[in-house]
Parts: structure tokens; C-alpha cells; sequence
């Protein structure tokens, strides 16, 4: 890291440790030493783009690796397309970006999305391949509804399961 700027280095190891993969995994991945990897991820930590929940586990922060812009995506498939909705939830599954997909009942919506972008331009590009993805299979959307959030003020997964 050159003055708080992640270089590709800095940038596999947190894409790794997210991951799940351990500092050794990712030392030979990247074929670098381990020593190597245990400094950039302790450089990382000083500087709070990784957080540290306990030995050999961390959590990224969003914020700072410029990744803060959430959206809410509802998805209304046509009747005609209702039959496809395992089709959309699969795709939907192999990008990265979607954090969340949410099977709706008792709503006017099939779908809810919760995606994380980089910015505005991301959101554009992708919400465009989206779209081509549906034409190209010919799934037919009723509405299409999309918030983005300006400011995230909790980011937690629940704990207490009793």
C-alpha cells in the first residue's frame, strides 16, 4: 500500500481473506511469502479497510474500500415469466455484487435484490446487463424498482439466534 492507495497486491489479499481463504492459502496463490501477506494484512488493519472479528477472520469495511453504495432491487416478472423465476434467481447467484436474493411472498414483487456498488456508474452498467440478460431470455418484467441508499448507518448480520 503507497499512501492509502491499494495497490493489486493489497487488493487480492482482501478479495481472498473474504473469501474465506487463510494467509498461507493466499501467500501461495499470490506467490508471495507469508511474512509478506501477514505485514500487508496488518497495514490493511491500521488503516481500516479490513476489521478484525477475531484470529484469522476479518470483515471488510465498504466504506472505505469504496464500496458504501447499496441498492434495494424489486423485480415484478410478468405472468408469462413467472415460471423463469429459478432461472433468474440462479444467474442472479454468480455475481458477485448481489449480496442478498430475496424470494418475495405476499408482495406485488417476485424478487428483492440487495447489490453493492463501487458508484452510480457501476449501478448504470450493471443495471444495463441486467437487462439484456432478461431480453436475451425473453423474461418479460411488470415493474422494475430500484432504491440506493445515500448512507449506510448499520451494517450487521444478526447474532442472537435464540
Amino acid at each position: 500500500m503507497r499512501k492509502g492507495q491499494l495497490d493489486e497486491t493489497d487488493k487480492a489479499i482482501i478479495e481472498n481473506i473474504l473469501r474465506g481463504k487463510t494467509q498461507s492459502e493466499i501467500a501461495e496463490m499470490l506467490g508471495i511469502t507469508l511474512r509478506t501477506v501477514q505485514n500487508r494484512v496488518r497495514v490493511l488493519e491500521e488503516n481500516e479497510y479490513l476489521i478484525k472479528v477475531k484470529e484469522g477472520y476479518w470483515r471488510a469495511n465498504y466504506q472505505k474500500l469504496g464500496l458504501s453504495m447499496l441498492a434495494v432491487i424489486l423485480i415484478d416478472l410478468d405472468i408469462t415469466s413467472k415460471p423463469k423465476v429459478d432461472d433468474v434467481i440462479e444467474h442472479f447467484k454468480k455475481l458477485d455484487f448481489v449480496e442478498n436474493i430475496l424470494e418475495m411472498v405476499g408482495s406485488g414483487y417476485d424478487l428483492c435484490l440487495i447489490v453493492r456498488y463501487k458508484d452510480i456508474d457501476e449501478f448504470r452498467e450493471e443495471r444495463r446487463k441486467f437487462m439484456e440478460w432478461f431480453v436475451k431470455r425473453g423474461i418479460r418484467i411488470n415493474h422494475l424498482t430500484t432504491f440506493i441508499s445515500s448512507r449506510t448507518h448499520k451494517d450487521h448480520r444478526r447474532t442472537i439466534i435464540g
